[in-house]
């Protein structure tokens, strides 16, 4: 575990850097917000910035709430944290989806156990929830989000006989299109919000081996026991390399072009704003961080196949009677066993910690400059108007 205590020291010491070089900003801000001794903080968004898998306090966002409150303002503002994110939300609904759960008279704003991955309710339908609930949008200041990967599916990039320009396609849909309009709402939705993108990072890497790859395949789809070894041996792993070059390649492929296409969603966004309202905030995950790896910073499949994370037990009594009735109302397809495992691959408790690290460097400046009050340059435009289109 050498390198993530050099990377957690590393990091710790650009934020403390970053808080003495602020100091003085940071005693402004707060007599200048001195009219408001709240700082509303709202979370929406897929699984990733959930924390699949995560008790409420290992959570990157709560680690968040948790900085801003004890060491940002020093008890000076309450922090109130509302979080609408979910397992599984995608950006909007597919038609499809959206045709079958109508049919079956399923309200797609009501929500399911939120460890389930399931698309609804959307994340464009948790921002047009949160905005109801708030008397006064624009002292909303913060938001953190994240999506895409749900849209694109981890499987389809990991599948190494699936279309590299197929997932190329893909991520320019749903993370650059798609995010590019979510961004635009939430701005509009929350006009003085400063706008947390969190970024993915690399799922499969050369430092995953090769028998971890083919175990927890067959345990992901429940394969029988006396059929692993025929599955997963050591001549039939020389197959299986051939397939780990190709997926380690779309994994690449995925954080590589994720990123910059979110990037561009933000950038698209700052440049129609008066000053930056968003940023993208990357895992620091390298290679050797990967699933399956030494010092993996992703949860893997636990002893016997189950989930190793401290949510398990809690997925493996919500996830088949919520899904029975969902596949009994709808002719949507839904896999108990997928939802059982549904934080394999998400980031575990110390990258959890990286994340949290990583969100406290990027925000500290532009918290600590008051630019989380900046609204769009043109506020002139209609919120609702937006949130329906």
């Amino acid at each position: 575990m050498t390198n993530i205590t050099d990377r957690r020291e590393f990091l710790r010491g650009i934020g403390g850097a970053a808080v003495l070089t602020f100091a003085a900003a940071n005693g402004l801000f707060a007599e200048r917000q001195g009219e408001r001794s709240e700082f509303n903080f709202l979370v929406i968004g897929d699984s990733l910035v959930w924390g699949q898998g995560l008790e409420e306090e290992q959570k990157f966002y709560f680690k968040t709430k948790r900085w801003l409150g004890e060491e940002f303002f020093r008890g000076a503002r309450k922090v109130n944290l509302n979080v609408k994110a979910h397992s599984g939300s995608t950006i909007m609904l597919s038609e499809r989806e959206a045709a079958a759960l109508l049919a079956a008279e399923r309200d797609v704003r009501n929500a399911v156990h939120p460890e389930i991955n399931v698309s609804f309710p959307s994340i464009k339908s948790q921002l047009e929830t949160a905005r109801g609930e708030y008397e006064s949008p624009e002292n909303v200041d913060l938001i953190m989000l994240s999506g895409g990967v749900p849209e694109v599916g981890v499987s389809k990039i990991l599948n190494p006989f699936e279309s590299n320009e197929k997932l190329r396609s893909d991520i320019n849909l749903y993370c650059r299109q798609h995010m590019s309009m979510l961004l635009k709402q939430t701005a509009e939705a929350f006009p003085n919000a400063l706008i947390a993108v969190i970024g993915y990072y690399p799922i499969i890497t050369k430092h995953t081996p090769v028998k971890r790859i083919v175990n927890d395949i067959l345990e992901l789809y429940n394969w029988p026991g006396w059929t692993k070894l025929l599955m997963n041996n050591p001549v039939n792993r020389i197959l299986w390399r051939r397939y780990r070059r190709k997926m380690i390649e779309r994994s690449r492929i995925w954080v590589e072009d994720s990123s910059r296409e979110l990037g561009y969603a933000v950038t698209e966004l700052n440049s129609r704003s008066s000053a930056d309202r968003a940023v993208l905030i990357e895992p620091p995950f390298r290679d050797e961080h990967g699933y399956g790896a030494k010092d993996s910073l992703l949860w893997n499949v636990g002893p016997k196949g189950r989930a190793a994370d401290p949510m398990a037990d809690e997925r493996y009594r919500e996830c088949r009677p919520a899904l029975d009735e969902l596949r009994r109302k709808t002719d949507l397809r839904y896999r108990t066993r997928v939802c059982e495992l549904a934080s394999i691959g998400h980031p575990n408790l110390e990258g959890s910690a990286v994340i949290a690290e990583a969100v406290k460097i990027a925000i500290h400046p532009l918290i600590a400059a008051n630019r989380v009050r900046i609204g769009p340059r043109n506020s002139s435009s209609s919120v609702m108007r937006s949130l329906g289109s």
